[in-house]
């Protein structure tokens, strides 16, 4: 017995060094005037979350990832849908180089019969063959490959039947990650059904026409890209140089929007660009001009950052995490 205590409490320092706690992080709550403003534009306002020392050396091993952006773009991945007759919360991924992709829970990718948000973060080792991806349509009005369209009366639609050599459906874009109203109800409702009323607001909000109901056609609204652009503009160095930023705290308005934590700045920064396309989106469609004093930033991540328990209890309501072989990589949350 004695022997198992003296076990427990050598392995007390590791374990603590692999939270996400103030014990081995720190934000930046951006208390005088010009630092506040220093990393606000308009809507949006990014509070930096520095990694300590201890945060630093529990994670020096973690790998360099490719995006799935990058991936994409790079032709080293595969997704394509199921079958050639498709299903609408499933697809296929195959990592077909010889590097290691991080697939990350509301990325966006355009083609097949429909457009689809991921639900799921994956790390797919070189070579992986084919893998599940579970996935949520943003786009309700299309079921067809291509860029043509089918309307259906409503969602719950059978797919139309395939010829049998047909190949399935394939993926060859990638539109960033979803805004962070949009990445809540995909981490935490999980619900077909809620993401499509979502998308709904979303269009609606920014009055964007489009005969098949996709989320990727905000940019498509020339007043949109070009407020888009300028927060892009803004934010897009800010933590670029700094190597012990690791994540970000999103607020607007008088509230916190939600956070991103990476395990390392390069899995942070990698990311970094699409997430910005998220906070930038959500701030342009419903933000308001910041007015969240540094106590409403620290009262919220007390709730997530004062212990690993208070932090498990903050992300089943409201956020998630995702853990390879013992180590967190990421760590969101939402309002």
């Amino acid at each position: 017995m004695k022997q198992l205590y003296l076990a427990i409490l050598l392995a007390q320092p590791c374990i603590a060094f692999s939270q996400y706690t103030y014990k081995n992080l720190q934000v930046n709550y951006l208390e005088t005037v010009p630092s506040a403003q220093s990393f606000t534009y308009d809507n949006l306002r990014l509070y930096p979350i520095h990694a300590k020392q201890s945060f630093t050396n529990e994670f020096k091993g973690i790998g360099r990832y490719m995006t799935l952006q990058d991936a994409i773009a790079k032709k080293k991945v595969k997704i394509t849908e199921n079958s050639n007759s498709g299903e609408v919360n499933s697809l296929k991924i195959e990592n077909v180089s010889n590097d290691t992709i991080i697939v990350i829970t509301g990325d966006v990718v355009k083609g097949g019969k429909q457009d689809r948000i991921i639900n799921k973060d994956l790390l797919l080792n070189p070579k992986s063959g084919k893998k599940d991806l579970p996935v949520f349509c943003v786009e309700a009005g299309r079921w067809s490959a291509g860029s043509s369209s089918a309307h259906y009366s409503n969602r719950n639609y059978a797919p139309a039947a395939q010829s049998r050599s047909a190949a399935p459906a394939a993926f060859n874009g990638y539109y960033n990650k979803g805004s962070m109203g949009l990445r809540k109800v995909v981490e935490k409702e999980k619900d077909q059904s809620k993401v499509w009323q979502k998308v709904d607001e979303i269009n609606t909000s920014n009055k964007t026409t489009t005969s098949t109901k996709t989320y990727t056609a905000l940019t498509t609204s020339a007043a949109f890209t070009q407020k888009l652009n300028k927060y892009l503009a803004f934010f897009k160095t800010k933590f670029a140089t700094d190597a012990s930023v690791i994540g970000v705290v999103v607020v607007s308005g008088n509230k916190v929007l939600g956070c991103d934590m990476f395990a390392t700045h390069d899995l942070f920064i990698q990311q970094y660009e699409s997430l910005l396309h998220s906070y930038a989106t959500e701030a342009i469609l419903n933000g308001k001009p910041v007015t969240a004093s540094p106590a409403v930033v620290n009262a919220y991540m007390d709730k997530l950052m004062s212990d690993e328990q208070t932090q498990q209890r903050t992300l089943n309501e409201k956020g998630n995490s995702f853990t390879d072989k013992g180590k967190k990589l990421r760590v969101s949350s939402f309002d």
